[in-house]
């Protein structure tokens, strides 16, 4: 039996009153399970019918939504199969995905890294070892049938942590009418030579109405990725993914059941390894990684490497109570194990480094029943969850293990009237954590005056450090039709708190997949953020356009950057392992502010053009300076045609891309490791469609190439960008295989 399953079992017949849910999680999860919209627990037809990814919906959840939010859906996710969730989040102005020293990407949303983010996948908060550069979100994006992004604080709907936005990952609808339907799919990639193939089916049995089944799972694999120049040795990657979904439905009872499994095993770039403070000097002046000549593209994963799993259990219950409203309860069982593999010698065979994470979350939330005003209408929620967490690390001297709860309750109110709707809220959470610190690791932090004895309780092989946290949110939020269906102007007016991690407050040493030296600080306090975004949308016949500007003041924000000595040069740290830049956390007052946004022209017409950019600041407000890593100013345009069908030959595209990454100018370079890349022109171009085969069956091609002119560049906000340059032309071949999803609509059930 594998040792998480056992756990869990026990969890379930020891510990029932810590089955705790983030608060962060999921007092989301009606929301999302639903819609964002002004009754998230209206249940209509296309919720329940069968819905394929290349659908397009006519109500978007962003319509009744005050914050800044776009979704990622139909065709237009569909061309993102093959990349990982935060390339696929990129497509939504303000957002970056940020390359670590492999093959694998992090979100950034208006200058936020991942820490101040949170990924709810079909109402759970994933919960990892975030805080590494390259450490990706384990999620399978083949898995997702939209991905909302919500730009900025966002804490009283989905909890502390929220500091930077949310992704929510929703699945594809599962069917509710008699049969059987589902995909096959392939991608091939260039880069890498790499190779997906995913399948998914679902079941609706005749002979058990109500009951729905779900089996999906993908594999891929690719060799060593490839700059302009030369090979990033050892960035061979290999992924796997399973999973299974079981739905029953009874009167105005709703439970899903699922499971789902991720396997990731990478290499770590060659060119992220030092010998000598002069070496990384070296490598950064001549603008080629050490030994790049030597290197050859294979599919072989070398030390260093990192192999990860990732299970989540989770469970959802939907109660329709009539006129009583309704009720909404979660609970999640996540396992994340997470190794990692130093170079060393050949007769070593076990992980330096282990990190197990085990999470169990749970929310139950109350929604009552909609109130009729004269002119509107008043529907809102009230929830309570928590966390119970635990965190055991063996291996070279890094972090602490750790067992942590966070409980929380919130109420939100929305008030719905013919050409305003007006939306407030507010949360509280209590965090604790226990740190189990080695006898080592609590000396060095005493020795540079950040923890005592009279901070800790000393046993016998370690010392436990408590901290508890207390975080408050509110929000209020405005959304005005000005002009019904035409011009909507939205003010989302948010707080949000997030908690420091472990990582932050007791880090001391580096790892493959974290190539520098952190220190932590025991003594940093929460991250509080009030911030305000206008949103203005507007809708012609030939034009619709979405602006959002944002700002936000964040007291405490937890800075990481190079530290640097008195000489004003960075300071480096020499280990039997290597030479590693050292970097420390430390808190400041920040300021965050900017603009995102896009336009299309001729929407809808044979010929439009796309356009979308953003441009975010971030200053330290005790100094005046910019900070380090925040994204550059870039602009993207596309040229799409869309030639009418025929025959049989539906949903044709041919599209001209172009997009120009600015060199970064509101950043320290004094503070920094390496000057900021210079500006970036790329070019790229997609065609595809979809045939209608017999039977309820279709057959959708695409191919799409990116870089097409080779360009050498480097992305500032990646980790990668003090070492090589990003891979170059990419050319990637989708051909999916749908049958079984032409079915008749279901009048809407009464609930």
């Amino acid at each position: 039996m594998p040792p998480w399953l056992l756990y869990l079992l026990l969890s379930l017949l020891a510990a029932p009153a810590a089955w705790a849910a983030d608060g962060d999680d999921d007092d989301s999860a009606g929301d999302e399970h639903d819609g964002d919209d002004d009754d998230p627990w209206h249940d209509d037809d296309s919720a329940h019918g069968v819905a394929e990814a290349v659908e397009i919906h006519a109500h978007r959840d962003e319509d009744h939504d005050t914050h800044a939010r776009q979704t990622i859906e139909g065709a237009q996710l569909e061309r993102t199969r093959g990349q990982d969730l935060a390339e696929a989040a990129a497509q939504v102005p303000g957002v970056v995905a940020a390359r670590g020293s492999g093959d694998s990407t992090k979100p950034i949303i208006r200058g936020q890294q991942e820490r101040r983010l949170l990924v709810i996948y079909d109402g759970v908060r994933h919960e990892s070892q975030k805080w590494g550069a390259d450490h990706a979100t384990e999620i399978d994006p083949f898995s997702a049938g939209k991905i909302s992004v919500i730009k900025g604080p966002a804490g009283v709907r989905y909890g502390p942590d929220a500091i930077g936005g949310v992704v929510l990952v929703e699945p594809p609808k599962l069917r509710t009418e008699p049969g059987v339907g589902g995909s096959i799919q392939f991608v091939g990639v260039s880069q890498g030579w790499r190779g997906v193939g995913a399948a998914r089916i679902d079941v609706a049995p005749a002979a058990a109405p109500g009951l729905t089944l779900r089996v999906e799972g993908n594999y891929a694999r690719g060799a060593a990725l490839r700059t302009p120049d030369y090979v990033l040795g050892n960035t061979a990657s290999e992924v796997w993914n399973a999973g299974a979904t079981v739905h029953y439905r009874r009167g105005g009872l709703h439970l899903d059941v699922s499971y789902r499994h991720y396997d990731f095993r990478a290499g770590v770039c060659f060119c992220v390894k030092n010998s000598t403070p002069d070496d990384f000097e070296e490598q950064i002046a001549a603008g080629t990684p050490n030994g790049a000549d030597l290197w050859r593209q294979s599919f072989n994963i070398n030390r260093a490497y990192q192999d990860v799993t990732h299970d989540t259990v989770a469970s959802h219950l939907h109660a329709f109570l009539g006129r009583a409203g309704a009720l909404h309860v979660t609970y999640a069982f996540q396992h994340n194990d997470r190794q990692e593999f130093e170079q060393t010698r050949r007769a070593i065979q076990r992980s330096q480094f282990r990190f197990l994470l085990r999470t169990h979350s749970a929310v139950v939330e109350y929604h009552h029943p909609a109130a009729s005003l004269p002119r509107g209408g008043l529907t809102g929620s009230v929830g309570v969850s928590g966390t119970f967490q635990e965190n055991v690390y063996r291996g070279v001297p890094l972090v602490p293990s750790h067992r942590a709860v966070t409980v929380g309750v919130h109420a939100w109110e929305r008030l719905t009237l013919p050409r305003l709707e007006l939306e407030v809220g507010g949360r509280y959470d209590h965090h604790g954590r226990h740190s189990f610190l080695s006898e080592g690791a609590f000396d060095r932090h005493e020795a540079r005056g950040l923890l005592d004895e009279d901070d800790c309780e000393p046993g016998d092989e370690t010392t436990r450090c408590g901290r508890s946290f207390d975080g408050g949110s509110a929000s209020v939020g405005v959304l005005l039709h000005a002009v019904p269906d035409l011009l909507e102007i939205k003010l989302d007016l948010s707080g949000a708190t997030r908690f420091p991690n472990g990582d932050e407050l007791y880090m001391n040493g580096s790892a493959p997949t974290w190539p520098v030296y952190a220190l932590g600080d025991p003594t940093l306090g929460t991250e509080t953020t009030w911030g305000g975004s206008p949103t203005l949308g507007l809708r012609l016949s030939w034009l619709e356009a979405q602006v959002s500007a944002h700002v936000s003041v964040i007291n405490g924000y937890i800075q990481f950057a190079p530290e640097l000595g008195d000489d004003g040069q960075p300071r480096f740290d020499v280990t039997i392992r290597g030479t590693f830049p050292r970097f420390r956390y430390s808190a400041i007052n920040a300021l965050f502010y900017g603009i995102d946004g896009g336009l299309t022209i001729a929407p809808g017409a044979p010929v439009s053009l796309v356009v979308q950019g953003a441009v975010v600041r971030a200053d330290n407000l005790e100094t005046g300076r910019p900070l380090l890593f925040i994204p550059a100013d870039r602009v993207e345009a596309r040229l799409q045609g869309r030639p009418p069908a025929l025959g049989a030959l539906s949903d044709l595209l041919i599209e001209v891309q172009a997009e120009y990454v600015a060199r970064v100018r509101h950043a320290d370079e004094r503070a920094d490791l390496a000057p900021a890349p210079p500006a970036t022109f790329l070019l790229g171009a997609a065609v595809g469609g979809t045939i209608a085969l017999p039977g309820d069956q279709s057959l959708s091609v695409g191919l799409e190439g990116r870089n097409l002119t080779r360009a050498r560049y480097r992305e500032y906000t990646s980790l990668l960008r003090y070492y090589a340059d990003e891979p170059g032309l990419e050319v990637r071949l989708r051909v999916r295989f749908d049958f079984g999803h032409h079915l008749p609509r279901r009048n809407p059930p009464d609930a």
